[in-house]
């Protein structure tokens, strides 16, 4: 009978350590990721920063397939870049600093407050928009609200 609590024991002691083990692994993966990885605001400033320097191609790239067709064609990287063009009227954008605030996330769909801080033509501004990504592969693409396709 001894025998037989003491090998309970030991089981249970075993399944403790795994459960700790795995609970730490997990745990440290979160903060990896939060602290180094590509996370949503990672992502945000990225495409944000990307539209300020006029590298459309990256803004091209986290925009989702679907968003990028017109009239049944999806839109080229050239044709993008062309109605980026057209929206920021050929204006250059001095970005100052961008604000990244989590509202809130259903299902897979994440929805961040950003204000961007910026100079045209030597005039301090600020655009606050609602902006919506999700995760899709390795990287998150920016699905609202700039869709230059429309």
């Amino acid at each position: 009978m001894r025998e037989r609590l003491t090998l309970w024991g030991a089981a249970i002691g075993v399944a403790v350590l795994i459960l700790v083990i795995g609970v730490g692994a997990y745990l440290g993966y979160r903060w990896y990721q939060q602290r180094y990885g590509f996370t949503a605001e990672r992502a945000l400033e990225t495409y944000f920063t990307a539209l300020a320097d006029g590298d459309y191609g990256v803004m091209y790239e986290m925009t989702p397939s679907a968003d990028l067709m017109a009239l049944g064609r999806k839109l080229s990287e050239r044709d993008f870049a062309g109605r980026v063009e057209e929206l920021l009227g050929g204006e250059e954008i001095e970005l100052e600093d961008i604000e990244i605030e989590r509202i809130a996330q259903h299902g897979e769909y994440h929805y961040f407050r950003v204000s961007l801080h910026y100079r045209l033509d030597g005039t301090g501004k600020v655009v606050r928009l609602l902006v919506e990504l999700k995760p899709e592969g390795e990287g998150w693409r920016v699905t609202y609200p700039f869709v230059p396709s429309l």
